[in-house]
C-alpha cells in the first residue's frame, strides 16, 4: 500500500508548486503590479483633491457632576460621543454654520439651507480617540477626547468650517451645564422617591413571608429535629408495648383454644379465685325478675322498662368481656378459668386498640415534622432572595441618598463657576495634503492588487493549461513511456569562460568501403552562423561530462540500445509537439554520447529543413547536405561531417531550395537511409515538430523508433496529447522530459548531482 506523505512534506511541496508557478508567471505578475500602480497612480492624479482639518477636544472636570451622576467608564463617554455625533451633524447644529461661512454655495442655491447642511453633515466626521500624535495616551489618568474633522476641496474653507465647529459646540455645552445641574437633582429627588416607597414594599413582603413560614424557617431547623428524635423514639417504645401486648395475646389465644379441646389449664394464666363472674348471676336474676312482672303487669310498665334497660346493660358489658354467645339464654355460665382467660382477652385487645391509635397519632406527628425540614431549604432560599433584595434596595437607597449631597455640593459649585466640560485642546489648522486620495494607501493597495491579479492569472493560466512538470505527469498520461528525464543544465554555464569552437581535424568513416572521409575547410554558408556560445551551452554531453544531464543522456543512449531489438542499424527520430521542446539538443547530446561512452558508429540527420540547427555543432564547416543527396548529385561521403574524437558524424539539411521539403516524401530519402544502414549502428534523425508541417507522418514510416521530446514547464498536455493522436505512428513513441527543474527530480538525483558539483569545482 503507497504510504500518504506526512503534512509537512505536503506543505513544503505545495510551497514549492507555488513558487515555480510564480517563477514561470514572474513577468505576467510584473505586469500585473505595474499596470495596478499605473492605474493607481493615475487615478491619485486625476482624481479630484479632498483636505480635511481636524480639532482635538477633551473632556474635562470628570471628577465633580459626572462623577457623581456615573461611575465614569470608557462605555459612558462611548454613550455621550454617541449623542455628540448626533448633535454635531443635526441641522439645527449645522444651519448657523451654512448660514455664516456657506461652505457649498451650489447646494444652498439649488436646494437651500437643509440640503447644504446634509451636504456639510456628510463631510463632518467625529472620532473618539486615545493617543496624541505623539503617541502618548490621553485616557490613562481618567482624560477622553475626540476629534471633529470636516473634508473640502479648498483647504482654507476646511480649517474655517472646523474651527467653528468646535467653538459652537463648546458654547452650547457650557450654556446647558446648569441646567444639567438642576435636573440632575430632581432626577434623584425622583430617585430617592421611588427607592424609598419600593424598599418599605419590599420591607412587608418580607415580614409576611415570615409570618406565615413562620414554623418552616431556617431558625427552627433545630427544633424539628430534635422533636423528630422524641417522636422516633416514643414510636419505637408504642411499637414494643404494642408487639408485647400481642404476643400476650396470641398465648391467651393458645391457652383458651387448649382448653376448649384438651381441657388442659396453663399455670401462666390461673388466678387466685375461680369463681364466675357476678355479671352471670345479675343477668340470670333479671331476667327472672322480667319474667315475673310480665306476668303480672303490661310491658308499658316502668319496672319492666327499668329491667329491660338492666338486663341490656349487663349483656353488653357481658358481650364486651366474653362474646356473644356468653348472653345467650340456653347458654351455661362459662367455667372460671376459661371466663378469666376470655377476660384477659378482652383487656388485651383494648390496650392493643389504644396502643395502635397512639402509633398513628406519633406517625402523623413525624410525618408534620418531616414536611416542615423538607419545605426548609426552599423556604430559606425564598427567604434569602428577598433579604438579597431587601439589602441591594437598601445599599441602592443609601448610595442615591450619598450622591444627591454631592450633587447638591457640585450644583452650587457650578453656579458661582461659569466653566464646560469640554474644551478644545488643538485647534484647527490649515492642512497641506489632501486627504483623498490618499496616495500611499492607493499606491499600496494597487500593488498589492497586482500581486494578486498576477499570482491569480499565474495559477489560472497553470490550472487551464495544464503542462509536464515531472516524470510522474508523463507516466500519468502516456503510461510507461518515458526513456528519460533530462535536469535542467543552463546553471552550468553560469561563470564560465566562452570557449571557441575550433576546426577539428578531419575524421575517417572508416569502414566506408576503406575509404577515408576528406572534408575540407570551406566557408560556411550563408545564414548559418557558427553561434559558439549557444551551441557550447546545449552541447553538456561535451562540454560537461560529468555533470548530472550528461549522467542522464547516458542514461537515455542505455535504455535506447535495450529498445534496439533489431540486429542492424537502428533508425530513431527524434521530434516535439511544437518549437522550441530541444529536440536538437537531446539528438547532438544523445548521439555524442552513443558514439564517445558505448563505441557506436552514430549519425545525426537533419531532417528539419524549416529550422535547422546541426550543421552549427559541426567541427567543420560542411557544404552539402540531406538534400543534395537526395538530388542524387552528391555522393554520401561529401555531405557528412565527424567528430574528432568519437565515431559520431552529423548530416546538416544541406542546399536547401523552394521544393526541399518534397525530396522527404520521395523515393530519393529511402534509398539514401537504406546506404545509411549499412554504414552506421545508429542513425539519429532530428525531425520537424509533428504540428506546424506534416513532414514526419511520412519519416515515422522510415524509422524503427520514435523519441518524442517534451519541454518540461512550457508544453501543454494538450498539446502533446493532439501531436500523439495526430502522427498515428505505428512504431512505439517513447519521451523524453527535457529541461526538469533540479527541485522536481527525486531525492537521490539531487544529492547525486550535488556530488557531481562539487567534484566539477
Amino acid at each position: 500500500m503507497k504510504e500518504t506523505p506526512p503534512v509537512s512534506q505536503s506543505g513544503i511541496a505545495m510551497i514549492y508548486e507555488y513558487a515555480g508557478i510564480a517563477k514561470r508567471g514572474k513577468w505576467l505578475i510584473l505586469g500585473s503590479v505595474a499596470f495596478s500602480v499605473a492605474l493607481a497612480w493615475s487615478y491619485c492624479v486625476l482624481a479630484s483633491q479632498y483636505y480635511r482639518s481636524e480639532s482635538l477636544i477633551i473632556a474635562e472636570e470628570q471628577n465633580r457632576l459626572d462623577n457623581v451622576v456615573k461611575a465614569g467608564g470608557e462605555g459612558n463617554f462611548d454613550q455621550q460621543l454617541f449623542v455628540i455625533q448626533r448633535q454635531m451633524l443635526s441641522q439645527d447644529f449645522l444651519g448657523e454654520i451654512v448660514r455664516e461661512l456657506n461652505p457649498y454655495p451650489d447646494a444652498l442655491e439649488e436646494g437651500g439651507e437643509t440640503f447644504a447642511a446634509l451636504a456639510l453633515a456628510g463631510a463632518i466626521k467625529v472620532e473618539k480617540i486615545k493617543t496624541d500624535n505623539a503617541g502618548n495616551s490621553l485616557g490613562g489618568n481618567g482624560v477622553e477626547a475626540f476629534t471633529v474633522s470636516f473634508m473640502h476641496g479648498n483647504p482654507k474653507t476646511a480649517m474655517q468650517v472646523t474651527a467653528r465647529i468646535a467653538e459652537k459646540f463648546i458654547k452650547e455645552n457650557t450654556k446647558g451645564r446648569e441646567q444639567d445641574v438642576e435636573s440632575e437633582l430632581k432626577f434623584f429627588d425622583d430617585e430617592l422617591r421611588g427607592q424609598k416607597l419600593e424598599l418599605e414594599k419590599k420591607e412587608e413582603q418580607l415580614s409576611a413571608f415570615k409570618k406565615a413560614h413562620i414554623s418552616d424557617l431556617p431558625q427552627q431547623t433545630d427544633a424539628s429535629f430534635r422533636s423528630l428524635d422524641r417522636l422516633e423514639n416514643e414510636i419505637n417504645l408504642v411499637n414494643e408495648n404494642i408487639q408485647r401486648h400481642s404476643d400476650r395475646l396470641a398465648m391467651l389465644d393458645k391457652s383458651v383454644q387448649e382448653y376448649q379441646t384438651y381441657g388442659r389449664q396453663n399455670p401462666a394464666f390461673k388466678s387466685a379465685s375461680m369463681e364466675p363472674d357476678p355479671l352471670f348471676h345479675q343477668l340470670q336474676e333479671l331476667r327472672e325478675k322480667l319474667v315475673i312482672l310480665k306476668a303480672e303487669f303490661r310491658d308499658e310498665y316502668p319496672e319492666i322498662i327499668l329491667t329491660k334497660e338492666g338486663i341490656r346493660k349487663v349483656e353488653e358489658e357481658l358481650v364486651e368481656l366474653y362474646g356473644p354467645d356468653a348472653i345467650k339464654p340456653n347458654k351455661k355460665p362459662l367455667d372460671p378459668y376459661l371466663q378469666d382467660l376470655v377476660k384477659q382477652q378482652s383487656e388485651v385487645k383494648s390496650e392493643l386498640n389504644l396502643l395502635r391509635q397512639r402509633e398513628q397519632t406519633l406517625r402523623a406527628s413525624r410525618n408534620d415534622y418531616e414536611r416542615r425540614v423538607e419545605r426548609t431549604p426552599a423556604v430559606e432560599q425564598d427567604l434569602l432572595a428577598l433579604e438579597r433584595d431587601y439589602a441591594s434596595m437598601k445599599s441602592n437607597y443609601a448610595m442615591l441618598l450619598d450622591k444627591r449631597l454631592h450633587a447638591r455640593v457640585v450644583g452650587n459649585m457650578e453656579k458661582h463657576q461659569k466653566s464646560g466640560k469640554f474644551r478644545i485642546l488643538d485647534s484647527a489648522r490649515l492642512p497641506r495634503s489632501p486627504s483623498i486620495p490618499n496616495r500611499t494607501r492607493v499606491l499600496t493597495l494597487g500593488f498589492l492588487f497586482g500581486c494578486v491579479l498576477g499570482a491569480g492569472l499565474s495559477v489560472m493560466r497553470e490550472r487551464l493549461t495544464p503542462q509536464f512538470r515531472g516524470a510522474e505527469d508523463v507516466e500519468l498520461l502516456m503510461g510507461p513511456q518515458l526513456l528519460v528525464a533530462i535536469p535542467d543544465f543552463s546553471f552550468l554555464m553560469k561563470g564560465q569562460h566562452q570557449f571557441p569552437i575550433s576546426n577539428m581535424e578531419k575524421r575517417s568513416l572508416g569502414g566506408i568501403e576503406g575509404s577515408q572521409l576528406e572534408v575540407t575547410e570551406t566557408e560556411r554558408p550563408q545564414g548559418s552562423p557558427q553561434n559558439g556560445d549557444r551551441c557550447r551551452e546545449r552541447f553538456v554531453a561535451k562540454v560537461f561530462p560529468h555533470s548530472m544531464a550528461a549522467e542522464q543522456y547516458r542514461v537515455a543512449a542505455a535504455r535506447l540500445q535495450l529498445l534496439n531489438t533489431n540486429a542492424g542499424a537502428s533508425i530513431v527520430a527524434v521530434t516535439s509537439a511544437i518549437k522550441g521542446e530541444g529536440k536538437t539538443t537531446t539528438v547532438i547530446n544523445l548521439g555524442y554520447t552513443l558514439a564517445r561512452d558505448f563505441g557506436k558508429r552514430v549519425l545525426l540527420l537533419d531532417c528539419d529543413f524549416v529550422c535547422p540547427e546541426l550543421k552549427h555543432f559541426s567541427e567543420t564547416a560542411i557544404k552539402y547536405g540531406l538534400a543534395d543527396c537526395c538530388r542524387g548529385d552528391i555522393p554520401l561521403e561529401e555531405a557528412m561531417t565527424s567528430f574528432t574524437d568519437i565515431p559520431c558524424w552529423i548530416m546538416p539539411e544541406g542546399r536547401i531550395g523552394p521544393g526541399s521539403t518534397e525530396l522527404l516524401k520521395t523515393g530519393p530519402l529511402e534509398r539514401v537511409l537504406a546506404q545509411l544502414r549499412e554504414k552506421f549502428d545508429y542513425i539519429l534523425i532530428n525531425a520537424p515538430p509533428i504540428l506546424p508541417v506534416a513532414t514526419m507522418n511520412v519519416l515515422e514510416r522510415h524509422t524503427d523508433l520514435l523519441l518524442l521530446v517534451v519541454r518540461a514547464n512550457l508544453t501543454s498536455q494538450q498539446v502533446v496529447k493532439r501531436a500523439v493522436s495526430s502522427l498515428r505512428a505505428s512504431n512505439p513513441i517513447h519521451v523524453v522530459l527535457n529541461c526538469v527543474p533540479m527541485k522536481a527530480l527525486p531525492y537521490y538525483m539531487s544529492e547525486y548531482s550535488a556530488i557531481q558539483d562539487r567534484t566539477l569545482v
